[in-house]
C-alpha cells in the first residue's frame, strides 16, 4: 500500500497561497472590468457599437494597443486599449500613466506620515507586486509642488471671525549643517465656522517684517476683515498686527499667560495658586471673571508681587474672548488650534528621523500634511453669521 503523502505546507505558506490566488482573481476581475469600461467608452465616443451602422457614427475603430497598469491588486499586463482613426483617448487612466491615481496618493500619504522611502517601496510591492525606487517615491511626493503653488495663491474669503497666528521650527540643512528654520502660519475660521489654514511662510518669529509680509499676503489674496486674532505675546507679531489689522480685536492666549505667571511663583506653591489663577479665565461671564481677578490680586499682590505684575500686563487682551459667543470661548481663549496643527506636522516629520534637505522640502512637507488633515467646523450662531460685516467688530 502506497503511504499517503503528508501535507508539509505550514499555515503561513497556505495563507500565502490563498492570498496569491485571491490576488490573481482580483486582477482578472479588474482586467475584465477595465476592458468593459474601455469598450463602453469607445462606443460612446464613436456613437456606435462594434460593427454597428448608425447615422450618428462619428469615428471608426483602428485596432488596439497594449499597455501594463499597476493596481492595488498587482500589475495587469497587456491590457488592450482601443484606438480610433480620430484619436480616441480613454478617461479611465491618463495617457502613459503607469499607476492608478489612488496608488500614487497612497504612496504620497505614506511618505508624508513619516514612512521611509524604502519602507514605502516594500509596502507597495506587497500590494502590487512591483517595487518603486526611492527616487520614484520622492518624485511622486514632489508632484505636489504644482498643487502647493496654486494653494499659496488661491483667493481667500473677505471676512473671517477668528484667526490664529503662531510660529514653529523645523531642522533644515543649510550649507551642510542642520539649522532651525522657522515657519509662520495663520489658521482662520470663517463666518460659517469652517476652519482652514490660510497661509504659511518661512520667517523668524521675532522678525516684524516677516509677520508683516505674511499678513500682506492675506490682504493681497482678499482678506478684508478678521474680527479676532488669537496669538501669544510675541512683540514682533503684535506690532505687525497693529499695522496690518488695526481694527481687529486681539485675544492673548491664556494658557501662555498662566504659564508666564506661574514662572514667578515657587514650584511648591504653584498647586495652590493654579486653580485660583485659572478661575479668572473660566467663568461664565466677564463680570464674574473680574471678581475672580480682584480676589486673586488682593490675595497675592504682597506675597507674589512679580507674578501679579505679570498677570496685569496685557491683561485686557487675555479677557477679550468674553465679549464673543460663549460657545466659542473654548476655541478662542488659547492658541491650541494652531499649536495642534503644528503638533500634527511635527508628529509626522519626526518619524523621518532626519533633517530636511532644503527649505523647499520642509515647506512641501508642511503643505502635504495640512492637506491631509480634516479640520472640524465650529458651530456659529445664526445671529453672528448674519450680521453685516461692519457690525462684527462693534
Amino acid at each position: 500500500m502506497t503511504p499517503r503523502q503528508k501535507n508539509t505546507l505550514s499555515n503561513a505558506e497556505r495563507q500565502a497561497t490563498i492570498h496569491e490566488l485571491l490576488q490573481e482573481q482580483m486582477r482578472l476581475a479588474i482586467r475584465r472590468t477595465f476592458i468593459t469600461v474601455l469598450e463602453e467608452e469607445v462606443n460612446g465616443f464613436i456613437q456606435a457599437a462594434l460593427y454597428q451602422r448608425t447615422p450618428e457614427r462619428r469615428d471608426y475603430r483602428n485596432g488596439y494597443y497594449e499597455r501594463d497598469l499597476v493596481t492595488t491588486s498587482g500589475e495587469i499586463e497587456n491590457l488592450p486599449v482601443p484606438r480610433t482613426r480620430e484619436g480616441f483617448r480613454t478617461q479611465l487612466f491618463e495617457r502613459y500613466q503607469r499607476r492608478q491615481e489612488e496608488l500614487d496618493e497612497a504612496i504620497c500619504n505614506m511618505f508624508v506620515q513619516g514612512v521611509s522611502t524604502a519602507r514605502v517601496g516594500d509596502v507597495v510591492e506587497a500590494l502590487t507586486g512591483t517595487h518603486p525606487s526611492a527616487s520614484t517615491v520622492s518624485r511622486i511626493f514632489h508632484t505636489l509642488e504644482g498643487e502647493f503653488e496654486a494653494w499659496k495663491n488661491r483667493p481667500l474669503k473677505s471676512h473671517y471671525l477668528y484667526a490664529f497666528a503662531d510660529g514653529t521650527y523645523f531642522t533644515v540643512i543649510y550649507d551642510h549643517e542642520g539649522v532651525k528654520m522657522p515657519i509662520l502660519a495663520v489658521v482662520g475660521i470663517d463666518i460659517e465656522g469652517k476652519r482652514d489654514v490660510l497661509a504659511f511662510c518661512v520667517g523668524e518669529r521675532e522678525n516684524q517684517a516677516a509677520w508683516e509680509d505674511l499678513f500682506d499676503q492675506l490682504r493681497e489674496r482678499g482678506v478684508e476683515q478678521i474680527d479676532l486674532w488669537c496669538t501669544d505675546g510675541h512683540k514682533a507679531m503684535l506690532n505687525a498686527l497693529e499695522i496690518k489689522f488695526s481694527t481687529s480685536k486681539r485675544q492673548r492666549c491664556v494658557k501662555h499667560k498662566m504659564e508666564n505667571v506661574r514662572g514667578y511663583i515657587p514650584e511648591k506653591q504653584q498647586d495652590q495658586v493654579r486653580p485660583e489663577l485659572k478661575a479668572i479665565f473660566y467663568q461664565t461671564s466677564r463680570e464674574k471673571a473680574d471678581q475672580e481677578l480682584v480676589a486673586f490680586v488682593t490675595k497675592y499682590e504682597k506675597i507674589y508681587p512679580s507674578a501679579v505684575q505679570c498677570l496685569q500686563r496685557d491683561l485686557e487682551a487675555c479677557l477679550t474672548f468674553y465679549s464673543f459667543p460663549e460657545k466659542h470661548w473654548k476655541f478662542i481663549r488659547t492658541t491650541n488650534i494652531i499649536e495642534r496643527l503644528f503638533g500634527e506636522v511635527k508628529k509626522r516629520s519626526h518619524k523621518m528621523a532626519a533633517a530636511f534637505r532644503n527649505e523647499n522640502s520642509c515647506m512641501l512637507m508642511f503643505y502635504a500634511v495640512i492637506r491631509s488633515l480634516k479640520l472640524r467646523r465650529i458651530s456659529v450662531p445664526a445671529q453672528v453669521a448674519s450680521l453685516p460685516e461692519n457690525l462684527h467688530n462693534s
